[in-house]
């Protein structure tokens, strides 16, 4: 709107209002009767289903690296030639 009769146009365009038509919205579309809620077991709210869905499963973390015990036993420790009798 550089020029001031493009605001005179714009009042006149905005003056202007639109009937409300009557659209038809099919019976499985269309919005619960408030009268009728308490017998409508309620959704999961869409944004928790997502979430729960793309949610993928985490495998435990392994956070106990068993260090103090290697400290312990240090390079000559207790656990040295178990493995031996096993096959490779």
């Amino acid at each position: 709107m550089h020029r001031a009769s493009d605001a005179d146009l714009f009042d006149d365009f905005c003056k202007d209002k639109l009937p409300s038509d009557e659209i038809y919205v099919a019976p499985q579309h269309q919005p619960v009767n408030p009268e009728d809620e308490d017998d409508v077991v309620p959704d999961q709210h869409a944004a928790f289903g997502i979430q729960r869905a793309t949610q993928k499963v985490r495998e435990p973390a392994w956070k106990d690296l068993g260090l103090r015990e290697l400290m312990r036993r240090g390079p000559g420790g207790e656990g040295r030639g178990r493995g031996r009798g096993l096959p490779r």
